[in-house]
């Protein structure tokens, strides 16, 4: 049980210098997993848009545009219009 707690720590430590480098360490656990979520999208789908991440998250709409606006801001990420539905906009990562 112990190497398993030793290694959960040192993976928690990454997490923690994986987010700072993404300039994501200082948004809430909601945010965070908006955050977790769009990569997870990214990595499985090769694509990210706002409705799945609403959608796999959990999350409301308002924190995931939230979270959209400091990661924007931040220029973490980009939105660029969806070309086969244009009411719909994928999240591109900087």
């Amino acid at each position: 049980m112990t190497s398993l707690i030793s290694e959960y720590s040192y993976f928690l430590r990454k997490l923690n210098e994986i987010e700072k480098h993404l300039k994501v360490h200082t948004l809430s656990p909601n945010e965070k997993k908006v955050v977790h979520t769009m990569v997870e999208l990214k990595t499985k789908n090769n694509i990210c848009n706002i409705t799945d991440v609403v959608e796999v998250s959990g999350m409301s709409r308002s924190t995931v545009y939230k979270t959209i606006k400091k990661l924007t801001a931040k220029n973490v990420i980009s939105l660029e219009q969806s070309p086969t539905d244009r009411r719909e906009s994928l999240i591109k990562f900087s």
